[in-house]
């Protein structure tokens, strides 16, 4: 009889602390906010509406500018974290999928 052993990584053991994960993210929204292009959004009076993010890129895959997660490579790699780990954790914990980290600000 063989002994089977899952070793879970890092990412998942600390990601999985809610005090962790919401340190994470704070710096990672923040490192976000900082690095993808703001436009705002104003109402028909002039106010604010909203801000929103963008990579200002397509988001295709034969587009060999967009980088949809090089924000998160780069925080993670910080952290000593899996990047395709966390995105996983953070898929879970918003309850949809990303195609581009600048659509982590959308709904």
């Amino acid at each position: 009889m063989h002994n089977t052993y899952t070793l879970t990584s890092k990412t998942y053991i600390d990601l999985d602390q809610p005090e962790i994960y919401q340190r994470f993210m704070q710096e990672y929204l923040e490192l976000l906010r900082s690095k993808l292009q703001q436009y705002k959004i104003m109402d028909q009076n002039g106010d604010l509406r909203e801000i929103r993010y963008s990579c200002g890129q397509d988001h295709d895959p034969r587009n060999p500018n967009w980088k949809p997660f090089q924000y998160l490579e780069q925080i993670c790699r910080k952290y000593g974290y899996d990047d395709m780990e966390a995105r996983d954790v953070i898929e879970d914990q918003i309850g949809r999928r990303l195609v581009c980290e600048c659509l982590l600000f959308d709904g």
